[in-house]
């Protein structure tokens, strides 16, 4: 199931996406929660139980019973958001075998937070704030659906919903003095996130790819990961309570320093089985960005 956030006549909702078209039963129009996704996660109406109004009938005519009223809308008149709105964003950092190199034994990733409003959604511009290096980081992003802490890797899939698709922008480090990444990872419009919630992805060996302009500049596979989901999850939530909504980034493969952006470049991330998140990006300084 692919679940999207999106907004349609000034409502913000989560609902469904299939073949074009966006569905959203009519207790959920206008529900913005995570609590809302998960609802439709576990109760997916069958098409025998469902009452369609996609050219919205009269309602005093329907006779539902027990059937689920829904709401359908053309993909393309919603503006799709990004699929969460996280309480936090915790990120690992060298968790790619073709990164850090084939070794017999690994380290422990390293690991990194990037603040809630660092997110945008599909389609919104990514903002380079600063005349510095910029680079963008294709991720395979972790929806967490139930509060937990101190989970056990054999438990862990239980407290996921999904995944989606993460970039993690980056600028270069300054002076070499920000060590926690804060402002390397942290600024307004690093994280986009998109394009929605797939929640039955197998993703021990999914393509993954960032192109720029057309050019491919990553392309590796989620098998390169030393922890996967689940490992992941329970590895996080030694040192923090997870809550529904948080989003997880599982690090990026090799080459991301070299995936520079500038003012008017095109940058779109793709993971097999998860779609593609495609933004823009502009600059707000004065630079001639020449290459």
């Amino acid at each position: 199931m692919e679940i999207v956030r999106y907004r349609y006549k000034g409502e913000t909702s989560y609902g469904t996406y299939d073949a074009g078209v966006v569905t959203t039963p009519e207790n959920l129009i206008g529900k913005d929660s995570i609590g809302a996704a998960a609802q439709l996660k576990s109760q997916e109406a069958s098409t025998a139980s469902v009452l369609s109004r996609a050219a919205g009938p009269d309602r005093s005519s329907d006779k539902a019973g027990t059937a689920v009223e829904i709401a359908t809308v053309p993909v393309d008149k919603v503006r799709l958001l990004a699929p969460a709105r996280p309480s936090k964003i915790i990120a690992l950092g060298y968790n790619y075998k073709d990164l850090v190199g084939e070794r017999e034994t690994y380290d422990e990733p390293v690991i990194f937070l990037k603040p809630p409003s660092a997110v945008i959604g599909p389609e919104e511009v990514i903002i380079l704030h600063e005349d510095r290096k910029v680079w963008t980081e294709v991720e395979l992003a972790i929806v967490i659906g139930k509060t937990c802490r101190r989970v056990s890797a054999g438990k862990a899939s239980d407290f996921i919903l999904g995944h989606t698709i993460a970039n993690d922008v980056t600028m270069s480090n300054y002076m070499g003095r920000d060590h926690h990444l804060a402002r390397s990872k942290g600024w307004d419009t690093f994280c986009p996130l998109g394009p929605w919630i797939v929640t039955d992805a197998n993703t021990s060996a999914l393509e993954m790819r960032n192109v720029i302009n057309g050019n491919v500049m990553q392309s590796s596979s989620t098998d390169q990961r030393i922890l996967d989901d689940v490992n992941t999850v329970s590895f996080l939530s030694r040192f923090f309570t997870l809550e529904p909504g948080d989003i997880i980034l599982t690090g990026t493969p090799a080459n991301a320093e070299n995936s520079v952006v500038r003012d008017g470049d095109r940058v779109s991330v793709s993971i097999e089985g998860l779609g593609t998140l495609s933004n823009t990006v502009r600059s707000d300084f004065v630079t001639s960005q020449k290459r």
